[in-house]
């Protein structure tokens, strides 16, 4: 190929990178096979011949993202002298971290595209990679550059059995590809718990496998009603869909991010169909007691109080946070009252300082962050002065089935079927169920293209997709979403704590730069990032441990990271605030102190730690903390279980 014909270089980046890509889902560097050696060869000599240096950039720039543990930021500051060539002509990349450095072995097939690089650099450039123009990258230019070529692979593995390859062939975008996804990871071995109004046993979790390992009615354990299409049942059908549906109905278009996760479904509603707080309370103390038993890492709770009170009072508050003290990470919806100043306002349980509260936003249903824009999410400061939404992930157009055995599935289902067929056909299919027409029998004496209109426009106005879907909204969805991401983050390192899974969520989210700081938090998540990020922790962290305090029922461990202190003791409430009474030990080679207390009784306690024997420190690993009276703060301990 020529380079008089420039149009084709992106379709053939695409496709390489895409094969490329292919190679590392195995988790194994291997050459491509003697077909893509030749379309490498064909790529590369068009880019030589044509000087389309930015290109090869980016080729080689996604070819280290992906198939390297260098992270985004690291791949913007390198520097030309960083490329080291070994004597056996292998090629390693100098990466400079805080505490040490260290040098990455680059694989064969990007030792070759790196090569063709190097040749066409300008050495003088200081920067590995660099814009034409001399400025220099950022971390934001690679993840546009991520979007620019690898999306037509997504669309092309996600589309399952349909014939999709490109986004006018979507009604609703699947919430893989929405996010662009990592496709490797479905939350397999990890549990996600739902407390939300009611549940239904819907095909996408029960076949072709069961994937529910329990159902509790938490306001009446003595109602086996989960089987029963109530008008409760649809709320929690819908977010725990969103999450870990397997798109069975769809032939798995409509599949959740986390697809092969467990589930656990606690509903908390009564039989008048209130939502009370002693509800929501028995419903996360029943996660606290049986977590181990299903192996629960997850709480989604899409539900909240009505009223704002500070979480140092709140009882709904003070449970969310002993889930995560016992190594549980809980992510809460913001709510949906963003557009009004007199309603908006952050809630219980998503008031809770280590709760992950998630807003949503809204992509106009396209692929381009040209139409990202934000959905009507509630948002903080919280009555404690805390920021609220952490991130914001989709809050519109996410696609989630139509409850079973109702009117209205059975009224989708025929109006689908119907806007397949044409003339008397149309007519014919809508006589034969006159008890399932959503509007009157007289209506089918109009003509054949007025019915298919009114046939078309019904579809719309019920945001009916796929005939057994519809698209929804609201931050109800928006939270299971990142549940989901969470849970492809767990089953690439389950070593992760509730608090570091916050930290990789909000380290590697995208800014949307349209909307204040204060609605959207940290900004977007960005599954392949953080995805990335919670990989990179199995070798860059020397511990895998849970964040402190990590309580097992009344057995506590408290950790303490500092490496200038020779002494630290554990002080609080139970010691009388004596500085003394309970030392730490220093855990070999590392710069943690550690205290393992059984304490005798439930309750909620305080503590600090006593560092060197002067100084007196709230736990920076607990952001559950209390003001000490002296400018300080004392950080808080939660122990509920017997």
């Amino acid at each position: 190929m020529s380079s008089e014909q420039p149009t084709s270089l992106p379709r053939l980046i695409k496709a390489y990178i895409s094969a490329y890509i292919g190679t590392l889902k195995s988790r194994q560097y291997k050459p491509l096979n003697q077909q893509w050696k030749a379309h490498k060869a064909q790529l590369l000599e068009q880019v030589q011949s044509g000087g389309h240096t930015s290109e090869l950039r980016d080729m080689v720039l996604l070819m280290l993202y992906y198939g390297t543990q260098i992270q985004a930021q690291e791949l913007c500051s390198m520097a030309v002298d960083d490329v080291v060539e070994t004597e056996d002509q292998k090629i390693q990349l100098k990466v400079s971290r805080p505490d040490h450095q260290r040098y990455v072995l680059i694989d064969e097939e990007t030792r070759e595209v790196f090569r063709v690089y190097l040749a066409q650099l300008d050495f003088t450039q200081g920067h590995l990679f660099r814009h034409r123009d001399g400025r220099e990258l950022s971390a934001q230019d690679i993840f546009d550059i991520s979007l620019q070529y690898p999306n037509e692979t997504m669309v092309s593995s996600l589309s399952g059995f349909f014939p999709i390859y490109k986004q006018q062939d979507y009604e609703i975008i699947p919430t893989p590809l929405r996010l662009n996804a990592v496709s490797r990871y479905s939350g397999k071995g990890v549990t996600i718990a739902f407390l939300d109004s009611g549940f239904y046993p819907h095909p996408d979790l029960i076949m072709p496998e069961n994937r529910v390992l329990a159902y509790v009615n938490i306001p009446n354990p003595e109602d086996d009603d989960f089987g029963e299409p109530s008008d409760n049942s649809w709320h929690g059908m819908q977010t725990s869909l969103s999450a870990a549906g397997n798109g069975y109905l769809s032939n798995g278009l409509y599949k959740g991010i986390a697809y092969n996760s467990k589930i656990v479904l606690l509903k908390a509603s009564d039989r008048e169909g209130r939502i009370k707080t002693e509800y929501m309370i028995k419903g996360l103390k029943w996660v606290l007691e049986h977590h181990e038993e299903y192996n629960i890492r997850i709480l989604n709770i899409s539900l909240g109080e009505g009223r704002e009170e500070s979480y140092l009072d709140n009882a709904l508050n003070q449970m969310a946070e002993a889930l995560v003290q016992a190594g549980i990470t809980v992510v809460a919806a913001a709510g949906n009252d963003g557009h009004s100043d007199e309603e908006n306002c952050i809630t219980p349980p998503a008031s809770s300082p280590s709760v992950i509260t998630v807003g949503g936003f809204d992509d106009k249903n396209k692929l381009s962050r040209h139409y990202y824009d934000m959905y009507h999410s509630s948002y903080g400061p919280t009555i404690d002065g805390l920021m609220k939404p952490e991130l914001i992930a989709p809050g519109i157009w996410v696609a989630a089935p139509i409850l079973p055995e109702t009117d209205f599935y059975r009224q989708a289902e025929l109006m689908s079927q119907a806007q397949l067929l044409e003339g008397q056909a149309l007519i014919e299919h809508l006589r034969d169920h006159p008890e399932d027409l959503p509007f009157s029998a007289d209506t089918l004496n109009t003509s054949p293209e007025e019915l298919s209109q009114i046939v078309s426009q019904w579809l719309k106005t019920n945001k009916v997709v796929g005939g057994h879907y519809q698209h929804v909204d609201g931050t109800s969805f928006s939270s299971p979403i990142v549940c989901s991401i969470i849970a492809q983050m767990l089953e690439a390192n389950p070593g992760l704590s509730p608090q570091r899974i916050k930290q990789l969520l909000c380290m590697t989210t995208d800014n949307i730069f349209n909307i204040p700081i204060e609605k959207q938090g940290h900004g977007l998540i960005h599954p392949r990032k953080c995805v990335k990020e919670a990989e990179n922790d199995r070798y860059r962290r020397r511990m895998n441990r849970m964040s402190s305090p990590f309580v097992q029922r009344r057995k506590v461990t408290f950790y303490y990271k500092d490496k200038n202190a020779h002494s630290v003791a554990l002080a609080g409430d139970f010691t009388n605030w004596s500085g003394d009474e309970l030392p730490m030990e220093r855990i070999p080679n590392t710069s943690t102190w550690k205290i393992e207390k059984e304490f005798p009784f439930k309750g909620l306690y305080t503590y600090k730690f006593v560092v060197n024997g002067t100084d007196w420190v709230h736990d920076p690993e607990c952001e559950n903390k209390e003001p000490d009276g002296m400018g300080g703060f004392n950080s808080r301990l939660n122990i509920y279980l017997d």
